[in-house]
């Protein structure tokens, strides 16, 4: 039975688990301007713990839903929408690294530290820097494809170089489709979905529209994409986040990359000069599909339960 993201009652009598609840809660940022963060967050069983989720520079809370069907109640899993993306869309820059660390460590505090915190692509660097900052606030970091130093350009041309990493992403949060059809569409074309999209997937991809003049948009902000995107090419703190960090951390590493095929998003020289973190290799998986297919979302579920239940 496909597993659905939607408001519903269930109880739960046995230690299994099924379809979990979805509501949609907010944070107050980490900062003086008055934003207010939107979120999800899922229900697990009675007395699990919480983990805070993070996601990639063009995606959104969403993106986290088949996750939060593979933990199978094994946590309450709480994604926040980073500023200029989804429920978060509206709320003021700075846009950055630094005030995403800063805003999910406001959350972190609201939610009660210290937890887990978990990111994909983007939303692992994050992660990485909330635990540099502020320690007493986490109790463990996983790092999906993403958190390793990015090639810089060669040319010193940042824009340029984000156009070329993000591909059809940039060209897709600037178009307005005319329906949801369309933009389905795209995604059905797109190479890092060669195998095709699930029912599930859809409903996820979806939940990224809103309603414009003349027919739908992204809920992302370009100009917090570009913020964002100059930080992880050329800002000197981001780019030696894993270089500072001893703690040993579980990297997740996508063999293929943001266009389902080689090279990977996480080059392969990378785990060699970081010896010291558990690495995982997720086989056959891309950059998109290590979190929103089934096989990614379960090989993340079961890393999960593992640091919880260490």
């Amino acid at each position: 039975m496909a597993r659905q993201a939607e408001f519903i009652e269930f109880t739960v009598d046995t230690p299994t688990f099924d379809t979990p609840t979805v509501d949609t809660p907010t944070f107050e940022a980490g900062s003086d301007n008055g934003a207010t963060l939107g979120a999800l967050r899922w229900a697990g069983l009675d007395g699990a713990p919480t983990v805070v989720a993070v996601h990639g520079i063009t995606s959104n809370a969403w993106a986290w839903d088949p996750l939060a069907h593979h933990l199978a109640g094994a946590a309450h899993l709480v994604a926040v929408d980073l500023r200029g993306r989804g429920r978060s869309y509206d709320a003021p820059a700075p846009y950055g690294i630094s005030q995403h660390a800063a805003d999910i460590a406001s959350v972190v505090e609201q939610l009660g530290a210290p937890l887990v915190l978990i990111g994909h692509s983007m939303g692992a660097y994050v992660v990485e820097m909330v635990a540099e900052q502020q320690p007493e606030l986490v109790r463990d970091i996983v790092l999906v494809d993403g958190g390793a130093p990015l090639a810089a350009p060669a040319d010193g041309d940042v824009d340029a170089a984000l156009d070329r990493m993000l591909g059809p992403g940039i060209e897709r949060i600037r178009t307005v489709w005319p329906d949801r059809v369309s933009y389905h569409s795209m995604w059905a074309g797109h190479p890092a979905f060669a195998d095709g999209i699930s029912p599930d997937l859809e409903r996820n991809l979806l939940s990224d529209l809103v309603e414009v003049d003349g027919g739908f948009r992204t809920a992302v902000s370009e100009a917090a994409v570009r913020v964002d995107g100059h930080d992880l090419l050329a800002d000197a703190q981001v780019r030696t986040l894993l270089d500072r960090r001893q703690q040993p951390t579980t990297i997740i590493r996508a063999e293929f990359g943001m266009l389902g095929g080689p090279p990977p998003f996480v080059a392969d020289d990378v785990r060699s000069r970081y010896p010291q973190h558990r690495w995982i290799e997720a086989a056959g998986l891309n950059h998109y599909t290590v979190i929103n297919s089934a096989a990614g979302a379960a090989l993340v579920a079961q890393t999960i339960r593992d640091i919880l239940l260490d």
